[in-house]
């Protein structure tokens, strides 16, 4: 088995040698086994990839090329994979991107403010976009400009995610000169303002800003436990070539989908990759020939890459997914029995039981003319789904991924605090 762990906050791998030689011992350290007995140990020794000798006497098998870490006392555990997420989403988005997840209250979201800026240059640009939500934070709003100058005096700033959208000073000045209304307070509007805002600092954004997003999205992954991310990909933005009338949206989940892996790639070939990367790629066709996904299943070949990246699957959409009014999305089953018959892994989103009805329905569908069983698909998020529906799934071989995001955020009815 392939292995990664991670020791206290950072991840440790076979690739921490050396180019040439996978081979690593650990001496010194607290080495959870996860093996039935929960076994503990203070060394190992790994050769290729894959754990030789386990336990004190390490060091008699250990070869000349490799690499031994002192861990200190240190505790070291099993490495976190395979997350349904958005890294690439992550890594792109302008900036210098801090999270502020872990901030109960605004002086909380000060305090790591000024830590990253230490980090950022004087006069660029730090955001967070996405993954908080005001409900978190004591007060139950969002920073003022005040606050966010006091934290920030000389970078701007732009934060956008549950409860709205704020800049800071220096924000507001760059902002209001591309036409964007900000308030005394610094917040700016939803909806078309904060997108306009968004594109603004898009516009502004390098190459070398990507590479370096992306760095920055697997360091902060790697640093609470994550080392593989099956990335679900992201919507097309707008104006994106070669659509054939799929669908776009405008929003911080969009990209360019024959860019986006761009600075993934680069890393990828410069040997920079902290993490490892699983892509799934995401389509929204609305004909019912389904023209761009066929030309992924065409011309893209499924487990490609290698351990540090790899084409893995289609999802988390096949097809425009359209529930409003009623409606079903009608390429859907053309989709899925194409993503079936070329042999791909699949993941659905749904969010809704009314979706994850319609999709375990579609999946019998397919199954009835290519079994599914082997083939890895499941359905992500399912905050809403029953017995009867797992049971269904299960009867033909697919799996479900459970996210606890909508808990998380507090959201009505999903159980949230």
């Amino acid at each position: 088995m392939r292995f990664a762990f991670v020791l206290l906050g950072w991840a440790v791998s076979a690739f921490a040698a050396t180019n040439d030689c996978r081979d690593l011992r650990l001496i010194n350290g607290k080495i959870h086994t996860m093996d039935k007995r929960n076994t503990v140990v203070s060394e190992v020794t790994i050769e290729n990839g894959r754990f030789q000798v386990v336990g004190k006497g390490a060091a008699a098998k250990i070869s000349s090329c490799a690499k031994t870490i002192d861990l200190g006392g240190r505790t070291v555990v099993p490495g976190l994979i395979d997350n349904h997420n958005h890294v690439v989403l992550l890594g792109m988005r302008p900036g210098h991107d801090v999270r502020i997840e872990t901030a109960g209250s605004i002086e909380e979201v000060q305090t790591i403010l000024r830590a990253k800026a230490k980090a950022v240059p004087s006069g660029e640009w730090i955001t967070t976009l996405g993954d908080f939500n005001i409900k978190q934070f004591a007060e139950k709003r969002l920073p003022k400009l005040a606050e966010l100058d006091a934290a920030l005096p000389g970078h701007p700033y732009l934060m956008n995610g549950g409860g709205g959208t704020a800049t800071n000073s220096r924000g507001k000045v760059f902002f209001e000169s591309k036409g964007i209304a900000v308030s005394s307070d610094g917040v700016i509007a939803n909806g078309p303002p904060f997108l306009a805002a968004l594109n603004a600092l898009r516009a502004v954004q390098t190459f070398e800003d990507m590479k370096r997003g992306t760095s920055d999205a697997m360091a902060y992954l790697d640093g609470f436990g994550l080392t593989t991310s099956v990335d679900m990909g992201a919507f097309a933005l707008p104006g994106s070539p070669d659509m054939q009338d799929a669908a776009a949206a405008d929003t911080v989940e969009s990209l360019n989908p024959w860019t986006m892996y761009d600075a993934f790639l680069t890393l990828h070939r410069e040997g920079k990759m902290s993490h490892r990367l699983r892509v799934f790629f995401l389509s929204q066709d609305t004909r019912a020939d389904v023209p761009l996904l066929k030309q992924r299943l065409l011309n893209a070949f499924p487990d490609f890459g290698d351990d540090m990246l790899k084409i893995s699957g289609i999802g988390e959409f096949a097809a425009a997914w359209r529930f409003q009014g009623g409606t079903t999305p009608a390429n859907y089953e053309a989709a899925l029995q194409l993503v079936a018959k070329y042999g791909w892994a699949f993941q659905q989103h749904t969010l809704s039981l009314n979706e994850d009805q319609f999709t375990a329905s579609t999946f019998e569908k397919v199954n009835a003319v290519t079994p599914i069983a082997n083939l890895r698909w499941s359905i992500g998020h399912v905050p809403r789904i029953d017995l009867p529906t797992l049971n269904r799934l299960k009867a033909i071989g697919a799996g479900v991924a459970v996210h606890g995001w909508l808990y998380l955020s507090g959201a009505p009815g999903a159980g949230g605090p």
